[in-house]
């Protein structure tokens, strides 16, 4: 949790119970944003797009100046929910509209929750109907606990940068603690940031954070229907940005570090973690390779047991890069855990200790390096450990 929390000016943040999947408990948020508002949003990979993901883009694609709102809500997808899903996320969004008087494309939604179930619309519309009551600039906690699932606590990151006279504030916050996988996650993300900023330069920044963040964690390798990721810059026209400018690269690298923290705070609060894994490829011949061997090793089920069990079982993490499609040989690999060699060459490294790698596994952070040895590009991913609490959590979602 952020320290200090800097507000946004302009950003207003309303929450509300639908008194649906999770009893009393605000799952309902309603975030309005100045006209000058500039939206970047990032969308699933996923082949399923959720209704509100593809009333998002719709809406995205076409909106114009004026007033903006998000709506999310959590504990229903409505993903595979067919042209009655549509209809209910259109619904709401229209009656909010109207009750906001804005344009019906400068409403975008997001969802979180269980799959392929009806959406109890009219419960969330009057959760909506209520967080507009309560729209305030300063309840950033509140909205980042509104938009949780399994979730344990919120994530919020809120930093201040000064450049020159100017003093810029940025505010973040994200869910998601399972369904982890680029692109991205079953991930919500919000960021904003207080400054004018044109659309073209705030996409750029938008693609470049979630690069080194939120595409490259993993829990289980799976994506979401709905993974949604927004950037969002007030257009406080007293703090400019100029394209290119080194203003523009110092909140660029500001937004990075705030993606990359949310990130991490994500994978901190995995289902059933125990374990922070971060696994470093170096020496590949290209990024594909360097993403492909640490994805494949970040998502083996046998490594992520291992890691929970603290066994120092090398061989998992050895036959998982061998079976990455990318690599040809495995003659010059050399793998170490928190810097203990286990293997060289593709083998057992003279130098292993059982005891020393055996400590190193009972580490609550643990870095796993993959040196391939046949180029210059490395590549890094973070992960989580697999275990019991991971499967009961997802045996029993929907109960």
């Amino acid at each position: 949790m952020a320290k200090k929390i800097h507000n946004i000016e302009g950003v207003q943040l309303g929450t509300a119970s639908s008194h649906t999947r999770y009893g009393d408990k605000e799952d309902s948020l309603l975030i309005t944003l100045p006209k000058t508002a500039q939206v970047s949003c990032k969308f699933t990979g996923n082949k399923l797009k959720a209704a509100p993901v593809q009333l998002a883009i719709n809406n995205l694609s076409s909106y114009s100046s004026g007033v903006k709102a998000f709506l999310i809500n959590a504990g229903n997808a409505n993903a595979a929910t067919g042209q009655q899903g549509m209809k209910n996320v259109k619904s709401y969004c229209k009656a909010i509209a109207s009750e906001l008087n804005l344009k019906e494309e400068n409403v975008i939604p997001f969802s979180t929750g269980v799959i392929g179930e009806a959406l109890p619309v009219n419960n969330y519309l009057s959760a909506f109907l209520e967080a507009n009551t309560k729209l305030s600039p300063k309840n950033w906690v509140k909205a980042a606990n509104a938009i949780l699932t399994t979730d344990t606590r919120p994530k919020i990151i809120s930093k201040q940068i000064t450049i020159g006279k100017q003093t810029f504030s940025i505010t973040g916050f994200a869910k998601g603690s399972g369904m982890i996988r680029p692109d991205f996650a079953t991930l919500l993300s919000f960021v904003f940031i207080d400054a004018k900023i044109n659309r073209r330069s705030l996409n750029k920044m938008h693609a470049e954070a979630l690069d080194c963040s939120f595409n490259a964690i993993t829990v289980d390798g799976d994506t979401s229907p709905n993974d949604s990721s927004a950037l969002v810059a007030n257009g406080n026209e007293a703090k400019l940005v100029e394209t290119n400018s080194k203003a523009e690269k110092k909140i660029a690298q500001c937004v990075k570090g705030i993606f990359k923290e949310l990130a991490e705070l994500l994978i901190e609060d995995a289902e059933g973690a125990t374990k922070k894994i971060k696994i470093s490829v170096s020496k590949a011949n290209n990024l594909q390779q360097a993403k492909s061997v640490a994805f494949t090793v970040a998502e083996s089920p046998l490594v992520k047991t291992a890691m929970f069990g603290s066994d120092a079982n090398w061989g998992r993490i050895l036959s998982a890069v061998g079976r990455d499609r990318t690599i040809k040989t495995i003659e010059n690999v050399q793998i170490k855990v928190n810097d203990v060699p286990l293997v060289k060459k593709g083998n057992i490294d003279p130098k292993y200790s059982e005891a020393k790698a055996s400590r190193a596994m009972k580490k609550k952070e643990i870095l796993i390096q993959i040196i391939l040895n046949t180029g210059k590009t490395e590549f890094e991913v973070l992960t989580s450990d697999l275990s019991e609490d991971y499967v009961l959590i997802n045996s029993d979602y929907r109960s």
